[in-house]
C-alpha cells in the first residue's frame, strides 16, 4: 500500500470517527446557519425536539440569543421532526420540518401555507461543547476558582 493510500484511509477514518454513532442522523446538538453565522442548540424537551439560538455573528443580533425557535417538535412517520418554527428575523411562526439525512447536514423547512415553503441546510458545528445535556439543560461551564482560596 502506498503512503498516499494509507493517508487517505487514515483521514477517512478520522473524519468518520469525529461524528459519533449517536450523532449520525440525530438532530440533537449544535448546528450553524452559514448564511448568518448563527448557531442553534437542538435539544430534548420532554421527549420532543426544541431549538434555541446560542450564538450570533453580528453584534446587532445579540438580542436573539436564548430565543427558542422550535418547540415540541415530534417525529413523523418519515423519521423527520415536525413542529412550529419561529423566525427571529420576521417574528412569524411557520409550520416546520427538520430532517437529518447526512451526519453533518440538517435541513430545515418552514411553510407559511403548504405551498409557500422555504428550506435551508445547516451544518453541524465541529465544536459541540455548547450542546445541551440529553435532558435539554444547557451545559454550564465550571465556575472559576476564587482568588486566595489556595489556587
Amino acid at each position: 500500500m502506498s503512503i498516499s493510500l494509507n493517508f487517505r484511509i487514515l483521514a477517512a477514518t478520522v473524519l468518520l470517527a469525529s461524528v459519533t454513532p449517536a450523532q449520525a442522523l440525530d438532530p440533537y446538538g449544535v448546528w450553524v446557519r452559514a448564511e448568518s453565522g448563527t448557531a442553534f442548540d437542538f435539544y430534548n424537551c420532554a421527549d420532543k425536539l426544541c431549538a434555541r439560538v446560542i450564538a450570533v455573528a453580528k453584534p446587532e443580533d445579540k438580542k436573539a440569543i436564548g430565543t427558542v425557535i422550535l418547540r415540541n417538535a415530534v417525529r413523523n412517520e418519515d423519521g423527520d421532526w415536525a413542529g412550529d418554527l419561529y423566525n427571529t428575523e420576521d417574528g412569524k411562526i411557520y409550520a416546520g420540518t427538520i430532517s437529518v439525512k447526512k451526519p453533518t447536514e440538517l435541513t430545515l423547512q418552514g411553510c407559511l401555507i403548504s405551498i409557500l415553503c422555504k428550506s435551508e441546510t445547516w451544518l453541524r458545528a465541529p465544536d459541540q461543547s455548547a450542546a445541551s445535556t440529553p435532558n435539554g439543560q444547557p451545559i454550564m461551564p465550571a465556575p472559576a476558582p476564587k482568588p486566595g482560596l489556595g489556587h
